[in-house]
Formats: structure tokens, C-alpha cells, sequence
């Protein structure tokens, strides 16, 4: 079954010159148009920014219009793999990439408190676990812009959408941890490989 895909990493911010996701997603695209041929995988990094990154993501989904959107980003809390299971309507008083502060204590005035993840959680955290890899779910996306371009992807309504935080210290390759980089995406490549069979289920 014919499939669309879009994949989206975040630029620096204030704290993390260099956001693993960036990294990350550009050889994730290359990788995953390898392994699952026949699938259009669209890939983009979204400036950290509380006007324009929630913007630029609007953007590629009206273009991309995806079956599936796995949004990935960095924490100084993850050890590994943590798959976010709701957004909130929240953010929280911190500039941004380009210095600015969001303009409302919440992301849409109009908008529910929370909104559900709908990419297959569970299979995703019980397939890395199987490969021996560490993955969490998480029920608190905190309120930064990695929780602003969930929760109004989730809004968008259209096809599977989530977010994977994952360790910010990918971005040292170099350095030791729970997750290596080469685990990051070949991690990665198994959370695409289960949403693809949690979409073709549902076809």
C-alpha cells in the first residue's frame, strides 16, 4: 500500500547549540526511502521558534498531506527512546530560537486542554524494548515547542501523528550513554516500519 510520510527534526535553542534531531532526521529520510521503497518519505527541520516552527510544519503537512507524522526532538531527561502520548495546550514562558517568548500562556485559546497521540504507542515502545533498546512513553510532552508542533499537529487532522523525544546527548557522537546514534536510527527505522503496519491494519 502506497504511503506518505513525514518526518520532522528542530534546529537549536537556547541551552543546545546542536539538537540531535537535525541530525538525525536528514539520515533517517535517506534510510527509510532504502528500506521501504513504494513509501514518499518527506522529511523537514522546523526552526525552534514559537511563531514560525508550528508555521513551517503546517506547511510540509498541507503539502506532504501524510498518512503518517513522526515528529522527533531532544531532552536532557531522556535516556532513551520516549514516546509521547498526548500535547498540551500550554507553553511555557521561554524565548526561543530567535529569542522571542510565546505571545499566550496557551497554544490555541480555542483548543482542548490535551490532545491524544494516535500513532500505535504501545507497538512502538514493545518493538524497541524486543530489539533491546530503551523506550518509555511519556504522558508529559513538557510545553515547549516540541509540545506546540504535537499538539497542533494533532489538530490538523489528518492520518497518524507523534513525537519522540530522544537524548540530547546523540548530538556528541562521540560521547557514552544509554543510546548511541546508530541505535537512534535504527530505532527510528523500526517506529516507521510499525506505523506503516498500523496504517495498512486500518486500510
Amino acid at each position: 500500500m502506497a504511503a506518505s510520510i513525514l518526518l520532522t527534526g528542530f534546529g537549536p535553542f537556547p541551552g543546545v547549540a546542536v539538537n540531535a534531531s537535525s541530525i538525525l532526521v536528514p539520515r533517517l529520510t535517506r534510510a527509510a526511502r532504502g528500506r521501504f521503497p513504494g513509501v514518499a518519505i518527506h522529511s523537514a527541520i522546523l526552526p525552534t521558534e514559537w511563531a514560525r516552527g508550528p508555521a513551517r510544519a503546517r506547511a510540509f503537512y498541507d503539502k506532504a498531506e501524510p498518512d503518517i507524522a513522526i515528529h522527533f526532538g531532544v531532552s536532557g531527561r531522556a535516556e532513551g527512546f520516549v514516546i509521547e502520548k498526548r500535547g498540551v495546550n500550554a507553553c511555557v514562558h521561554f524565548a526561543d530560537g530567535a529569542g522571542q517568548m510565546p505571545p499566550l500562556a496557551v497554544l490555541d485559546p480555542g483548543g482542548p486542554a490535551r490532545r491524544t497521540v494516535t500513532l500505535p504507542v504501545a507497538g512502538i515502545v514493545r518493538r524497541l524494548r524486543a530489539l533491546g533498546l530503551p523506550a518509555v512513553t511519556s504522558d508529559d510532552a513538557g510545553s515547549y515547542l516540541c509540545n506546540a508542533v504535537l499538539y497542533q499537529s494533532l489538530g490538523f487532522g489528518t492520518g497518524m501523528a507523534g513525537f519522540v523525544h530522544l537524548p540530547s546527548s546523540l548530538a556528541d557522537e562521540g560521547q557514552e550513554g544509554l543510546l548511541t546514534f546508530e541505535q537512534a536510527l535504527d530505532g527510528s527505522l523500526e517506529i516507521i516500519a510499525v506505523c506503516l503496519d498500523a496504517v495498512r491494519v486500518r486500510a
